[in-house]
């Protein structure tokens, strides 16, 4: 190759890289105006911060409203557990004294009110008979059988017992 051709080919690379420098200009002056939109004195540094400022601002206020909508939301869970039946007490037992295996029982299920239900079976040889006795605060208008008793005992104590346990 002859000097007139490597001189060519060195203008040429010269001029592909001022034609990047421009382009790669005008990406950043497009940038720092961008930026400067949020400025009003000129300052980048200070267009910056406020930005930054503003992006702290609104996380928090986005985590302050997430921790609201938590503790509601934890808040609504407390009251349903509440109500929900969560305390069980059991008896099996013999109903008649010629069935034995004790396959009669009292079902006693209740909440943190002590309101709920007792379900009593009874099982004999040519029957079996199911009696629902509705409970509120721990008590019943129906007088209750022994071992209907003794299950209702057992469900309210099972929460007490819980508790002494942590």
């Amino acid at each position: 190759m002859d000097n007139n051709t490597l001189l060519f080919i060195a203008l040429a690379i010269m001029m592909i890289l001022i034609v990047i420098c421009f382009i790669m200009n005008a990406v950043n002056s497009s940038k720092i105006s961008t930026i400067m939109d949020y400025s009003n004195d000129g300052d980048i540094i200070g267009a910056l911060k406020d930005y930054y400022d503003k992006v702290d601002d609104l996380s928090k206020t986005v985590n302050d409203a997430s921790d609201a909508v938590l503790m509601s939301r934890l808040t609504n869970c407390e009251n349903d557990s509440n109500i929900s039946l969560k305390k069980v007490g059991i008896v099996n037992f013999d109903a008649f004294d010629d069935v034995t295996g004790k396959l009669s029982f009292s079902l006693a299920l209740l909440n943190n009110n002590n309101d709920g239900i007792i379900l009593t079976s009874l099982y004999g040889h040519n029957s079996c008979n199911t009696y629902l006795r509705d409970v509120v605060s721990g008590e019943t208008p129906i007088k209750l059988l022994d071992e209907e008793k003794q299950a209702l005992e057992k469900a309210k104590n099972r929460l007490k017992r819980a508790n002494t346990d942590e």
